[in-house]
């Protein structure tokens, strides 16, 4: 937490347990302590790469670099990244494949009530639509948000769920499957009445536009890269918000 401190982030102590409790964290180390930070959640298909954290007063000295390098021995990778940190993943070997834009914004008025809370019988669905669209198949991390410590709370649609947790005082909304844009917006709508500011991150132009038209502002984005694959996995077409820029 100094790290994020220094750094200016907003990642919580339970998101840095979470995370650890899915997958290895590694850090850099010297004789006055911890310098830098990455942790990698693993999914049979690639690995997803988060936390790439350095202390500014251990800047320049390749840190990052060399946390990352150490990770990619592993398998094939995914992450996104900041424009700061795209670079030197480029120089690791990473290349682009796409970009998420982060909405940030309130709807007011009530919902619609397309989505209902989600319950312990819809997990086997939620891992199988989740891993048809976003290409990851993940029961570690689904067996956190339906379990009793869950940061989520989920929501099912037709044809699709969404989840949602809070940052301080923002709704982060994602993961977010549904069968087309419409139905998309339409759970973002229902999620997000009057649940005051929220956040989302999307690379839909349509839903982008969706997001402008009620008010939503970009405030910042993030790359998503990959090292050793082509590409991500899954229907993209159905997969309008990773579950977290951590974990894909």
């Amino acid at each position: 937490m100094k790290l994020v401190t220094d750094r200016g982030w907003s990642w919580t102590p339970a998101q840095w347990e979470m995370l650890l409790a899915l997958g290895p964290g590694f850090g850099a180390f010297d004789e006055t302590g911890l310098l830098g930070t990455t942790l990698v959640t693993p999914y049979p298909e690639v690995q997803a790469v988060s936390g790439v954290l350095v202390g500014s007063w251990a800047g320049r000295r390749g840190i990052a670099g060399a946390l990352i390098s150490h990770v990619l021995d592993t398998g094939p990778s995914v992450l996104y990244a900041t424009a700061m940190g795209e670079p030197l993943y480029e120089r690791l070997g990473f290349h682009s494949v796409g970009r998420a834009l982060a909405y940030h914004g309130e709807i007011a008025g009530a919902a619609a009530g397309v989505t209902r809370p989600a319950t312990s019988g819809d997990l086997p669905a939620v891992v199988e639509l989740d891993r048809a669209a976003s290409g990851f198949t993940r029961e570690a991390f689904w067996a956190h948000v339906f379990g009793p410590s869950s940061l989520y709370t989920t929501y099912i649609a037709d044809d699709g769920f969404v989840c949602t947790r809070r940052t301080d005082e923002t709704l982060v909304i994602g993961p977010l499957v549904a069968p087309n844009v419409t139905a998309a917006c339409g759970i973002i709508a229902d999620v997000a009445a009057d649940a005051g500011p929220s956040r989302v991150d999307v690379s839909d132009p349509e839903v982008a536009s969706f997001l402008s038209s009620k008010g939503y502002e970009v405030r910042g984005g993030c790359a998503l890269m990959v090292h050793g694959v082509d590409d991500v996995g899954g229907d993209r077409t159905r997969y309008f918000a990773p579950a977290s820029l951590a974990l894909g």
